[in-house]
């Protein structure tokens, strides 16, 4: 996880026979097969994600080579290694509470790192840690947008801010539950706002809804309390809700949403056109998509489609879609179904309320390079759950198992007598 985590951060990258390779690329090369095994070799349980990640990887590799054959093989490679193997490097490496704490401690780390070099970028609008690796090897552009809200969008050491402000989203509300866990509110508040104002500096509207999400089911958890199903009620009110505007709001609940949970009006408007025209593609190629052919719109728009569950469906057909979703949608049903100690009832709570975070704000941004290999090993990292004890109950076991194991007299005396 160390190697991973900063090689994450690691904007340094260099090319192989078409290939660019960075990293975090060269980790999940290097235990891409140790970790299959271990998977297969039966030394833990198997989940419904686990196929439904494999089947998501195979159908994107499979619509890719429909539209394009081989002409687009190192794509074709690499986005199944970036898919595959942080999923179950997570699966392999995560199995208890330590290691579960151990992966949140070091994408704290990673934030932390990242920090300082992102609020200078914010104020001074220059990216020195991008500098000053430049000067090593080859390393991602700086992006240059107009200011917003009078200062510069930080990218930390990321290909663009919104991947910056979403991989230090997830964060949030893990350091909250699991780092926070035992600890007082002052120890919380400190730490996850840190994580806070690294999401800020990127000044993302996509990043702050994730924040914005985890806030509100923090919120609403220790609002409702006393509620035995209170998760229930909000699925309720949320589907509630959702038919109330599809019949009564003059507009679709998409463009309302788009509407509302962006910085600036342009880029909604932007975003409620680019739903509308590949939409048009979509329901043209639902099997295989359009893989990397343009798709339908006005000359005047730029090609990319801010959406990460959209760009699944356009570039690999709605299986894909399907694919990623049920495996999402399974993780809340098996770890909702968890009977969990108190204190792993709060590692669950961090773990759902940051992927919930990360798929709403998946609806406004495109993700892609770490920060989508880090969604994928996030999905993977909380199934231990699943069927776990709490580790200080397992020595305690133990010891009790051997006290009635062991004869502590015999009318034959001590041994060796």
């Amino acid at each position: 996880m160390p190697l991973l985590f900063m090689g994450f951060i690691l904007p340094l990258y260099f090319e192989i026979a078409g290939l660019q390779l960075s990293g975090y690329r060269i980790v999940l090369l290097v235990f891409f097969f140790p970790a299959i095994v271990r998977w297969l070799d039966g030394s833990g349980k198997y989940y419904a994600p686990d196929f439904l990640v494999l089947g998501y990887a195979l159908w994107a590799a499979l619509a890719i080579f429909y539209h394009h054959a081989l002409w687009r093989w190192e794509y074709i490679g690499i986005s199944f290694i970036e898919t595959i193997s942080p999923y179950f490097i997570a699966r392999w490496m995560i199995r208890d509470e330590h290691a579960f704490r151990a992966f949140v401690r070091w994408i704290f780390i990673a934030v932390l790192l990242m920090l300082p070099f992102s609020v200078y970028q914010f104020v001074a609008d220059k990216s020195l840690i991008l500098e000053w690796f430049g000067k090593i090897g080859s390393v991602y552009n700086v992006v240059q947008e107009e200011p917003r809200l009078g200062f510069y969008r930080a990218q930390g050491s990321m290909p663009h801010p919104i991947l910056f402000g979403v991989f230090c989203s997830v964060a949030f509300s893990l350091v909250w539950y699991v780092l926070g866990y035992g600890r007082g509110f002052t120890y919380k508040v400190s730490r996850a706002g840190c994580v806070l104002l690294a999401v800020f500096v990127s000044l993302s509207s996509g990043a702050w809804l994730a924040v914005a999400v985890q806030m509100a089911l923090m919120t609403w958890k220790t609002v409702f309390a006393f509620l035995q199903r209170k998760w229930n009620l909000l699925l309720y009110i949320f589907a509630g809700m959702y038919i109330f505007v599809e019949i009564f709001a003059n507009r679709p609940p998409v463009q309302i949403f788009a509407a509302y949970l962006t910085i600036k009006k342009s880029t909604a408007f932007n975003r409620i056109r680019i739903f509308t025209f590949s939409s048009d593609d979509i329901l043209n190629n639902p099997i295989f998509g359009i893989g990397f052919n343009e798709w339908s719109r006005p000359r005047w728009m730029v090609g990319s489609v801010d959406n990460f569950w959209l760009v699944a469906a356009l570039r690999y057909g709605l299986p894909s879609l399907i694919f990623i979703v049920a495996a999402i949608v399974m993780i809340y049903v098996i770890l909702g179904r968890a009977q969990l100690s108190s204190k792993l009832q709060s590692y669950r709570l961090g773990y759902l309320f940051s992927l919930s975070g990360f798929c709403v704000a998946a609806i406004t941004v495109h993700v892609w390079d770490a920060t989508l290999c880090l969604l994928m090993f996030l999905m993977g990292a909380g199934l231990w759950m699943a069927d776990a004890k709490e580790e200080s109950e397992q020595p305690q076991a133990e010891a009790k198992q051997r006290r009635t194991r062991r004869i502590r007299y015999t009318r034959f005396g001590p041994e060796g007598t």
